[in-house]
């Protein structure tokens, strides 16, 4: 299930270019977030002899459009040798996160149901969704903008309101049965609320309605309130992932 649900969040965040090493795939968006830039092993092709030789096939490549080169890794006992072989070469691990998964059969519905749903990311949709995660910087909403506008799978954006007011937003994008929640954030003013409760459950009500099976999403390890928020609303753990950056230990 892993190397589908890695598939599924490339597509869901696409990269501007991409090129393919032997089954691992070498993503570049100018440096814009990790997920677009970097190296997701996907398939064992070849022995772990090669992997040096593809290692640094990947850094030239990095190198050439002046970026350090970060690996994708996950915890398959398939990759790990690799992990150790970056380690060696004194990559850094950074960005340890969790991926979730549940069912939807038995998805609780929302409470609090006023919900404004775009097939497209608006303008206003992003400057919320920058505002809200403290993100907000121009340059920022108008490489993501390129970015959510590249997805090529059913997607929708959402903003949750109690009574006028916005108070949490967030994104799904539907694959082959599954649900993949992004972008979820809450208002500062709003947080411990139980607002994030309901946009989640909003977004898999409609993922259900939509025909999928299965959501899955991404949280930072060490961010315990965004972990408890999930576990809360059914999702459990599936597996663990990194970044392995290039010259930075």
């Amino acid at each position: 299930m892993q190397a589908k649900v890695e598939e599924f969040m490339m597509n869901a965040w696409p990269a501007l270019r991409t090129v393919m090493v032997d089954g691992w795939v070498a993503r570049f968006y100018d440096g814009f977030t990790k997920r677009a830039n970097a190296v997701y092993p996907l398939y064992s092709i070849g022995s772990e002899t090669d992997w040096q030789e593809r290692i640094a096939v990947c850094e030239r490549l990095y190198a050439e459009q002046g970026q350090p080169a970060i690996f994708k890794m996950t915890d398959a006992s398939e990759w790990l040798p690799l992990d150790e072989q970056l380690a060696r070469n004194g990559y850094s691990k950074e960005g340890r996160s969790t991926i979730l998964t549940r069912d939807l059969a038995d998805a609780p519905e929302p409470s609090l149901y006023t919900v404004e749903m775009s097939v497209k990311p608006s303008d206003r949709w992003i400057a919320q969704y920058l505002e809200m995660s403290g993100a907000s910087e121009p340059a920022s909403g108008a490489i993501m903008r390129q970015i959510l506008n590249g997805i090529m799978l059913p997607a929708c954006f959402f903003t949750l309101y109690d009574e006028n007011c916005n108070v949490a937003c967030g994104s799904a994008v539907l694959e082959r049965g599954y649900a993949g929640l992004y972008d979820i954030a809450v208002s500062p003013s709003c947080r411990n609320q139980g607002y994030g409760e309901q946009l989640v459950l909003n977004i898999l009500k409609w993922a259900k309605l939509s025909g999928a099976q299965h959501a899955y999403l991404a949280v930072v390890s060490d961010n315990a309130p965004a972990v408890r928020l999930y576990e809360k609303t059914g999702f459990q753990l599936a597996y663990r992932y990194w970044y392995r950056t290039q010259g930075t230990s």
